[in-house]
């Protein structure tokens, strides 16, 4: 049954994502000090992809659970009974056989309701996500304006030199926003809400967001997005979701001061802690990539600074392992995935059974009139 396949699909999926969310979790504690932060962040895609790629062992942890559970009461309270699960067997109206009465009964199950629903939230989700965006997108672009102070474009230009970014990055102004943002999937703009920022601040904020730009954030976070819509009844997802924004930000944050001084790093902190300060008038929370989206979280991002210049460059056995292990743990827990071959001796379908010359067999049985 398709829908079956499907519903156990997408659970076991979402199991298996979970089990190895709560493995990074270990790993990044484990390793918080020996490796970068930005590690850590792309590490977690590795859960991200587990969470959308239906690849599996033949024998999976999460595929044998759900092998061990197809005769339970709840299954087959969604699914039905295993006799009715069965593609070669059809159990219907009622049949007479050898002077017994087959009593027959429509194969209803709730399966087909849970994957309508589920399908409906989705759709909703997606739409949700995309109609907000597209939304704050326009309500910006209503009241930004260009910046043309050739102080501040140099100091753009000069980043993106550095960086060695080719493509143009627009740069404009609004007070609808309390943080600078990267905005744009595929023409990108960054958005200050005001000008009136010394050059330490601004060159502190454009090195920020074009990082943001170098690291294509933008598409990991929407790749998150997705994941939020498709599993939506899962939890654990919105855990990840937040756990993600931090450690995007952290990332950002090392790449950017990598290469900076003390001094700068030190304006750079100044900036966070002053831009959080700002009051807004819009919340830009799913549409772009901010400077900062909580205050709470700016002491913890400080202190990850500093924390980054004391780690050592950590040993490529290291991080080697932890991605193979984390990969090889992904695919122990598989999923639910029907198996593509039937043996030979299962499931033969009627057509190939031999039988008798007509004329000497006799019917099995007749329908009840």
């Amino acid at each position: 049954m398709i829908t079956e396949r499907i519903l156990n699909l997408l659970i076991s999926l979402s199991i298996s994502g979970s089990i190895l969310f709560g493995i990074w979790m270990i790993v990044r504690l484990f390793l918080k000090k020996k490796v970068s932060r930005r590690f850590h962040y792309y590490l977690l895609l590795i859960v991200l992809l587990r969470f959308m790629l239906p690849f599996s062992l033949n024998q999976s942890f999460v595929g044998m659970l759900f092998s061990s559970i197809k005769s339970s009461p709840i299954y087959e309270m969604i699914y039905g009974s295993e006799v009715k699960r069965k593609p070669s067997v059809f159990v219907g109206d009622n049949v007479v056989f050898n002077d017994n009465i087959i009593m027959g009964r429509k194969n209803q199950t709730i399966a087909p309701y849970i994957l309508y629903i589920w399908l409906a939230i989705t759709v909703a989700l997606m739409v949700q996500k995309i109609t907000k965006y597209q939304s704050f997108a326009k309500y910006i672009k209503a009241d930004w304006q260009a910046v043309d102070n050739p102080d501040i474009i140099d100091i753009l230009s000069d980043i993106c030199e550095d960086k060695n970014i080719t493509t143009p990055i627009d740069l404009y102004t609004t007070p609808l926003v309390s943080s600078p943002l990267l905005l744009g999937v595929k023409k990108n703009y960054i958005v200050l809400p005001h000008e009136d920022l010394t050059q330490e601040q601004l060159y502190s904020i454009l090195s920020h967001e074009v990082t943001h730009y170098q690291n294509k954030d933008i598409f990991y976070k929407w790749f998150m997005q997705i994941i939020v819509c498709i599993h939506w009844f899962n939890p654990v997802v919105y855990s990840i979701e937040k756990i993600m924004n931090q450690e995007c930000e952290y990332a950002c944050d090392e790449a950017t001061t990598r290469s900076f001084t003390n001094e700068e790093r030190y304006h750079y902190g100044n900036t966070l802690i002053e831009m959080a300060s700002s009051p807004g008038r819009y919340s830009e929370k799913v549409a772009s990539i901010t400077l900062y989206e909580n205050n709470k979280e700016i002491k913890k991002r400080l202190e990850s600074i500093l924390l980054y210049q004391k780690i050592k460059r950590p040993k490529r056995i290291t991080t080697l392992l932890s991605i193979i292990g984390l990969t090889f743990t992904a695919f122990i827990l598989g999923a639910a995935i029907p198996p593509s071959k039937v043996a030979p001796s299962e499931n033969k379908p009627i057509t190939d059974i031999e039988t008798k010359d007509s004329s000497d067999s006799k019917p099995l049985g007749r329908p009840l009139s």
